[in-house]
């Protein structure tokens, strides 16, 4: 069982958003190299998705005030000193001057170390993606590209079945016309006109070797299908170890 199939069904999308989202850059990297080697469609579609701050704070004031006036203050503060003092000044231009005055102060007041500064970086994105999930924040309107359709589940797993279809497949034997029966299906050396027996044995070589590339097909697919099973228990061993 892969790492993605209890994800597969709905709203398994933005459970596996929040739980990257919520791990630190390390564990999100961990998670989206094994989710790329078990399906490429679903890591980059998460990948594109994910919540940052600095994503955020790139929509335009409306959005961006709605979101920082519901944020703590002190969260907010700590949450700055990831800028630069001429971008946070940028980013506190949607309050009014009381309450920019206020953010300023208490990110003067405060000396977080990058941990602290982390997690309230976290806990603001966490706020944001609540508020896109009760549709406050609407993602379709501020940034479409990274907006969730409704039943992105349904068609990751149509893209990824569609992508296994049309993976390159070996040429198959085609039918020879009866015209180049000759060259390609005289394995006797006999000329064309043979007797009813003889084409019947052809017949029966014919169909033997065609069960002995399908045996070997299978012994190739059982082969293939022990290596998978093999790298999604080392997958499990990997997932177990970075929870």
């Amino acid at each position: 069982m892969g790492m993605l199939d209890r994800y597969k069904k709905k709203g398994g999308f933005n459970q596996l958003l929040n739980l990257l989202e919520t791990s630190n850059k390390t564990k999100q990297d961990q998670f989206l190299n094994l989710i790329q080697q078990e399906n490429p469609n679903w890591e980059e579609a998460l990948k594109k998705r994910i919540l940052t701050i600095d994503k955020i704070i790139a929509w335009d004031k409306e959005s961006t005030s709605e979101i920082i006036t519901r944020v703590q203050p002190l969260t907010l503060a700590v949450a700055l000193r990831h800028f630069s003092e001429e971008k946070r000044d940028s980013i506190l231009n949607v309050l009014t001057q009381g309450e920019k005055r206020k953010i300023q102060n208490l990110v003067s007041e405060t000396n977080p170390n990058p941990a602290e500064i982390a997690t309230c970086i976290s806990k603001i994105v966490t706020e944001v993606r609540t508020l896109i999930q009760q549709g406050i924040i609407k993602l379709e309107k501020i940034d479409p590209e990274i907006a969730i359709p409704e039943n992105i589940e349904d068609l990751l797993n149509q893209k990824s079945q569609l992508n296994f279809i049309n993976y390159e497949k070996p040429a198959e034997t085609k039918a020879t016309p009866d015209s180049d029966a000759e060259t390609t299906l005289d394995f006797s050396g006999a000329s064309r006109n043979k007797p009813v027996v003889e084409e019947k044995h052809e017949s029966s070589k014919d169909e033997l070797e065609f069960l002995k590339r399908k045996v070997n097909t299978l012994v190739q697919e059982n082969g293939q299908l022990k290596q998978e099973l093999a790298v999604i228990r080392n997958k499990l061993e990997q997932i177990k170890k970075i929870a």
